[in-house]
């Protein structure tokens, strides 16, 4: 069907529906299109509006079916079909990676739109229907917010803590050394101002309906900040890292030199700590690679892990990719994989190809990825030069005791085509404050070397 004819029967589709067309209120705001016929009995709305009013980031992703809402640390994520038959189904909505009872989102025309109850519910908001006005309401109270400063030292960190889901916007003014967070539709009791070790002043600010959080930070300290679902709320933790003497910076890049870092998080009990843990970690080093000019891309945006596929996918394509997990190891040992050692090579093969077609699929994948991806080839003797290479650099700049690189059929490697590596570390490792910018300084080196060290 072409695009002319779609948007043509998704607007008979909206037309035909309407005689059975509920209001849905947003905070007080109409969002148009809302219907209860797509599946009887469950009100779906356009998923750009409800994103909208509900200040949640969306993201639709058609190669792997999924439409993503994020909010306030929560992500609710939702199976996509294209006929609305098919949206009552067994684990179409997880919220933080959690299964949760619900329909599928359903593609109308070349428009997705998504059940109101559970993608609002599982962002934090309140839902009730009015049966005699037709009327849906969704409403997020504004955010009360407070703040407080833990730890100190290379522990410190500045806790701002939200009571509602609400947008959190932040800039980091480099030249300033300043990083300002704001808190839309939120209110604060009382200003309030913090001096730390890794910061100069940390003011909390009232605005106009929004709060500001400005941190002037200490010359050499960079800053990483992540969103936690607190109660009804979230909280937004400020970590911070200084420099370490002697650390080594990261080399220049090589021309189009795409770096994928993926925070995979642990296992068992400790597993939401670690996911928390990994994702500071990879946020500092994609600081220092991007300051130093690499295009850095993350697989995940906050807490909850995307599926084992979709953080393949982000492989294709890059110079590198690097997995960041914790592991039970002693402080100052470090472990890694690269991909291979399979007892079927072409499983390999074709793991690698399907996730190169996969992100072929993708709109935003622009003409020069696409040559590449058109172009893969699989080279698993380079992953296994850059584990050696990071080996190498790991025990020479960091003291760390590194075993000899294993080979390993890890599913999350198979969309680099061979680029891959699997770094384990403690979560003591992962916590000091120099490991963050000693993985960006090796991951720049063995990639401008092409992992050939000497």
């Amino acid at each position: 069907m072409s695009v002319a004819r779609g948007l043509a029967a998704a607007i008979l589709l909206l037309w035909g529906l309407g005689l059975a067309q509920p209001q849905l209120v947003v905070n007080g705001l109409e969002v148009a299109d809302a219907t209860n016929a797509l599946v009887p009995g469950t009100a779906y709305a356009p998923a750009a509006g409800l994103a909208q009013a509900l200040g949640a980031r969306l993201d639709v992703d058609a190669a792997t079916q999924r439409v993503t809402l994020a909010l306030g640390g929560r992500i609710v994520q939702l199976r996509l079909v294209e006929d609305a038959s098919r949206a009552a189904q067994a684990g179409a909505v997880r919220v933080d990676g959690v299964e949760r009872d619900g329909p599928a989102a359903v593609l109308v025309g070349v428009e997705p739109f998504v059940p109101v109850k559970v993608s609002a519910e599982g962002l934090g908001a309140r839902v009730s229907f009015v049966g005699e006005r037709n009327q849906v309401i969704v409403i997020i109270p504004r955010a009360t917010i407070t703040a407080q400063l833990e730890g100190s030292g290379s522990s410190e960190r500045l806790v701002v803590r939200a009571s509602a889901p609400t947008r959190v916007s932040a800039y980091l003014n480099e030249t300033t050394q300043t990083l300002q967070l704001r808190f839309e539709r939120s209110d604060l009791a009382a200003a309030r101002s913090f001096v730390g070790d890794a910061f100069v002043r940390a003011d909390v600010l009232p605005g106009r309906g929004d709060v500001d959080v400005r941190i002037q930070l200490e010359p050499e300290v960079s800053a990483s900040w992540t969103e936690l679902p607190d109660g009804r709320g979230f909280a937004v933790v400020v970590s911070f890292a200084r420099a370490v003497a002697g650390a080594p910076e990261p080399v220049a890049p090589p021309r189009a030199a795409r770096v994928v870092l993926d925070p995979a998080g642990g296992t068992g009990p400790a597993a939401a700590d670690a996911a928390a843990l990994t994702l500071e970690v990879v946020r500092v080093a994609a600081q220092r690679l991007e300051r130093a000019g690499y295009e850095v891309e993350l697989t995940r945006p906050g807490l909850a892990l995307p599926s084992v596929a979709d953080r393949a996918a982000h492989g294709a394509g890059s110079r590198m990719f690097l997995t960041v997990q914790q592991a039970d190891l002693p402080r100052g040992s470090l472990r890694l994989y690269h991909l291979g050692d399979a007892a079927d090579l072409n499983t390999l093969h074709d793991a690698v190809r399907i996730n190169a077609e996969a992100l072929l699929e993708r709109p935003e994948t622009d003409g020069a990825r696409r040559a590449v991806l058109l172009d893969l080839v699989v080279d698993l003797g380079l992953g296994a030069r850059y584990a050696e290479a990071m080996a190498r650099e790991l025990r020479q700049a960091g003291g760390y005791q590194v075993d000899a690189p294993r080979a390993a059929p890890v599913a999350v490697l198979t969309g680099a085509a061979g680029r891959g590596v699997l770094l384990e570390a403690s979560a003591d490792d992962l916590r000091d404050p120099g490991f963050a910018q000693l993985l960006a300084a090796v991951v720049a080196t063995v990639v401008a070397s092409g992992g050939l060290l000497p």
